[in-house]
């Protein structure tokens, strides 16, 4: 766990300072809400590919005895995914909003054989307040529906269908220039209320060639840590996914 931990605060760091470097480079243009006038963007179509996937799961035993067991794949695959979202700020503060679909798994060819496949969908909404220029504080929700099927050696398929909903509170950089625009947001929560514990960090960078329209790529990180109940007995999982984003933005 403090392995994870240092990891995703490296994360954060990459993050943030990518975007201090973004902003930099970008000085000339007009500040973040120079205008005072609402702002508006959609990005209908998200195409993020995770290059790391790590699951790691924990079954309990079936009915009768046996079948219990698990532990981390070794080869990860991504079966699809879908990510999109909207933004809407005006003066000091903002609301973002995006979703998720994905099915991924893995396996882990040695004894015990390991075979996981996931099917995700994830719905993230937060508030934020400028505190100072370009910086918020950002608090809000993360819901994850997910389904697992695990089978372990030569057992049943175990099935579970854990369903979470998480608060978070993080920090989020936003500067919108005329050309370019730059965004990091790093947040945390579950706290036990939904999951154990439930890590996000994301940055990209939006080019806009004409007023409207723009292209968007950046990098997504998503950490999870959670169980459920199954028969009276617990179910355990943590998930780790991260890898580029690339779409399309309307700017309004």
């Amino acid at each position: 766990m403090f392995k994870r931990v240092c990891t995703f605060v490296l994360a954060a760091g990459i993050v943030f300072g990518a975007a201090g470097s973004a902003g930099a480079q970008t000085q000339a243009a007009a500040s973040s809400g120079s205008d005072g006038g609402w702002k508006v963007t959609v990005y209908p179509v998200l195409v993020w590919v995770p290059l790391g996937i790590d699951i790691d799961v924990n079954v309990p035993p079936v009915a009768g005895g046996g079948g219990g067991g698990g532990g981390s794949i070794v080869n990860g695959s991504l079966d699809g995914a879908f990510l999109g979202g909207f933004s809407v700020s005006h003066r000091f503060w903002r609301i973002d909003a995006d979703g998720l679909w994905a099915a991924f798994g893995g396996d882990r060819p040695q004894n015990p054989k390991l075979t996981v496949h996931v099917d995700a969908v994830y719905a993230h909404a937060t508030g934020g307040l400028r505190v100072y220029k370009d910086l918020y504080v950002i608090g809000g929700v993360r819901r994850y529906a997910l389904k697992y099927d695990v089978k372990v050696a030569d057992y049943p398929n175990f099935q579970s269908k854990p369903g979470v909903w998480d608060p978070v509170i993080g920090l989020g950089w936003h500067y919108a220039g005329k050309k370019l625009e730059a965004h990091a947001t790093f947040d945390g929560g579950g706290f036990g209320v939904g999951a154990d514990v439930d890590i996000a960090a994301a940055f990209h960078v939006d080019w806009k060639p004409v007023h409207f329209f723009g292209l968007t790529g950046g990098y997504q990180v998503l950490y999870l840590k959670g169980s459920d109940t199954v028969g009276g007995r617990e179910f355990a999982f943590t998930q780790t996914l991260h890898g580029p984003i690339a779409g399309i933005g309307f700017y309004f």
